[in-house]
């Protein structure tokens, strides 16, 4: 009987809609920025690199390739110039071409509410339920923003800056308590990218070599230490 005290008194029986975190956002033009470079890093990590690098030597193919003809010089030119410029504004390029999406209303302003028990959006039409938290599949998080991952494909950024209830440094346990979802820390930063690359190739040369003897080794020598 106490027990089933307790559970009503829980905070989500009580209320599942309170909010725990709340935060403001605006689909204005550095919104729709921080999208693209998150995009940009997350699926298409080396295409700018790739682009640029293509479009650098078709541009130097008329040095290189001593008896090149007129014809492909030029072909080689434009094409180069296209894709460095490509490779150079592909940010810029994407942003307008989501503000050309009829489907994409910019400047909307949207205030996600965490609560006990899911994620609902509030829009100047009313609030709109985003579902329980089972629905997250994965929390990225860069220097800035936190990125949330849905299963029907919705991303949700969320702005460090912009948290107006809870606080922005516990909102990742949080929702990875909630949603037992991935997470991946994704810098933007160019030394936090280092680092972090580096961090990673080291996690993988020390996982070379390894057998599964000392993976069932390890939680005995960790249970060891803990116990002296």
């Amino acid at each position: 009987m106490e027990n089933e005290k307790k559970e009503l008194e829980r905070p989500e029986i009580q209320d599942p809609h309170k909010n725990r975190y709340v935060v403001y956002t605006k689909r204005d033009t550095e919104l729709m920025k921080t999208f693209i470079r998150f995009d940009n890093r997350v699926r298409h990590p080396r295409m700018g690199v790739n682009t640029g690098l293509v479009g650098i030597l078709l541009l130097l193919m008329p040095v290189i390739v001593k008896d090149m003809g007129t014809a492909g010089k030029v072909i080689g030119v434009c094409v180069g110039t296209l894709l460095l410029c490509i490779a150079l504004f592909r940010v810029h390029i994407s942003v307008g071409m989501m503000k050309n999406n009829p489907e994409v209303k910019e400047n909307e302003e949207i205030t996600y509410l965490f609560g006990n028990s899911g994620i609902r959006a509030r829009k100047i039409g009313g609030i709109e339920d985003l579902g329980y938290y089972k629905t997250v599949y994965h929390l990225w998080e860069d220097e800035g923003n936190y990125y949330v991952g849905l299963d029907n494909d919705d991303l949700l950024i969320l702005p460090k800056a912009n948290f107006e209830e809870g606080d922005a440094e516990s909102f990742r346990k949080f929702l990875l308590d909630k949603s037992g979802a991935k997470y991946t820390w994704k810098p933007a930063e160019l030394l936090n990218i280092w680092k972090n690359t580096a961090m990673q190739i080291r996690q993988k040369m020390s996982e070379v070599g390894r057998t599964p003897q000392d993976d069932e080794k390890s939680p005995k020598e960790e249970k060891r230490k803990r116990e002296k």
